[in-house]
């Protein structure tokens, strides 16, 4: 087993394009460079297998055979059918917010505002089979981390401000755990509200803190569409809190967190 970092210690980090956007790996645990290297190069493994699996760009992934009627959802992959099956579970709970389907449309599935951060937790266990304990992982500001950066520290991840690209607006200091960010600020208008087919107007960001990567990332997803009701609903998951940025630029966070 490895053991902790000093602040003395090398860092060994990695960035590479993944899941369609950039990915980023940084180990801090004391432990020989090649066996750090293996777990990374294991991660990133995982990571392009699990977007040949989803990616709806790629004609032959399972997601998009679906969509072409190729294949029918019970006969994919555990994988897939896991992800479908949680998909479903989140939009019964958020009455419909949530949705893997344009609202009103038969068209075709679509569940990135679940999988890459599902995706990412999952590549990253890799470095905890290996015996790493001390690690930060990002998948397109998708964030999970393990243990300290160094004795007696936290991970400081920062939240971005929608109105100044490259700004910080706040920042959150978590040991074990996961911080997910949804917004327009770098894609668009691309969230949709399925209850009604249009697009969100309440924030304009909405970060998501709490134990797992996977629901994180699907509850920023959910609170972001489902407007200043969400941060209520958030709290009936334990361990979840949130941070949303108004259109205005006012800040509603969950009591935890203000």
């Amino acid at each position: 087993m490895s053991q902790r970092a000093s602040t003395a210690t090398p860092v060994v980090r990695r960035i590479r394009p993944a899941m369609g956007t950039m990915a980023s790996v940084h180990v801090h645990d004391v432990a020989p460079v090649s066996e750090i290297e293996a777990a990374i190069d294991e991660l990133f493994v995982e990571l392009d297998r699990l977007e040949a699996l989803f990616s709806t760009f790629r004609p032959d992934s399972e997601i998009s055979r679906i969509n072409s009627g190729a294949i029918h959802p019970v006969d994919c992959s555990r994988e897939v059918i896991d992800v479908l099956d949680a998909c479903t579970w989140l939009e019964q709970a958020s009455a419909g917010a949530f949705d893997i389907r344009r609202a009103g449309l038969a068209g075709p599935i679509d569940p990135a505002g679940f999988v890459k951060g599902w995706a990412a937790e999952r590549a990253a266990a890799a470095l905890a089979r290996r015996g790493l304990e001390h690690w930060y992982v990002s998948v397109g500001g998708d964030i999970v981390v393990s243990g300290e950066p160094s004795p007696g520290e936290r991970w400081r991840i920062g939240i971005a401000d929608p109105f100044r690209p490259g700004s910080v607006l706040a920042s959150l200091d978590i040991a074990d755990g996961a911080v997910a960010t949804s917004g327009t600020a770098e894609r668009g208008s691309h969230l949709w509200n399925a209850r009604g087919g249009v697009p969100p107007a309440t924030f304009v960001s909405v970060t998501v803190m709490g134990p797992s990567l996977a629901w994180a990332d699907a509850f920023a997803t959910t609170v972001f569409v489902m407007g200043e009701p969400g941060i209520e609903w958030l709290a009936g998951f334990d361990g979840y809190h949130a941070a949303a940025v108004r259109a205005d630029g006012s800040i509603l966070a969950s009591a935890a967190l203000a």
